[in-house]
């Protein structure tokens, strides 16, 4: 158990995102968010009159990415904790980093799991929320792969991979815990990027491409 109060910033250049991740921390006995910012130059800025135990980092920000925000904060200020918050998984870039942080978590969580995230964090553990598909060694490779060769994001092919198996929205938006909308977009987005038509090309796509998640 925490008895002092755990000091929070934030920093994300999304307003609601900023108000929902601090309405989570209000709900957690022990925390105080301290200040909400926009971008990394402000954050430096922050730090100068005020001083967290925590930090929640959007990686993508206007004027200073979270990456070079998180290096210079660890390397000026290494008692404060950093966690980074991000849409997509950059293998390469997480992995150069990994050693600086103390977590990463992808924005489209689950409230439950970003609280036990940051309570773990606070606990002095490195925490790394990854998609189901990075948490299979075996998937890795074909994750990295499909980043770069069509610009998926790793949500994007894990609900590939469940479509491969034949799952409808309802049935992927009850797995991940998210929203039929959401999937739907996603779905629309797939297609985009596949240049698809329709599901019945887009599970051919899956097999063929060895995309398919089965446990």
């Amino acid at each position: 158990m925490m008895h002092k109060m755990v000091k929070v910033i934030i920093a994300d250049d999304h307003t609601l995102f900023t108000e929902g991740i601090e309405q989570i921390l209000l709900s957690l006995s022990g925390f105080e968010v301290l200040a909400k910012v926009g971008n990394g130059k402000l954050l430096l800025q922050t730090l100068n009159r005020l001083t967290p135990d925590l930090i929640l980092l959007d990686i993508n920000m206007p004027l200073m990415d979270g990456i070079e925000a998180a290096l210079l904060i660890k390397k000026q200020q290494p008692n404060i904790k950093i966690m980074l918050l991000s849409m997509y998984y950059d293998v390469k870039m997480i992995a150069e980093v990994k050693g600086d942080i103390d977590g990463f978590v992808m924005k489209d969580i689950t409230a439950p799991e970003l609280k036990h995230a940051i309570l773990d964090v606070m606990g002095g553990k490195q925490v790394f929320i990854l998609p189901e598909i990075l948490q299979q060694k075996s998937k890795v490779k074909i994750a990295d792969s499909y980043l770069d060769r069509y610009k998926l994001s790793v949500r994007e092919i894990e609900i590939i991979g469940l479509i491969g198996q034949g799952k409808s929205n309802k049935e992927i938006a009850l797995d991940l815990e998210l929203s039929n909308y959401t999937i739907e977009t996603h779905r629309k987005n797939i297609y985009r990027k596949l240049n698809l038509q329709g599901t019945a090309e887009l599970i051919r796509f899956a097999n063929e491409h060895g995309l398919g998640i089965r446990g």
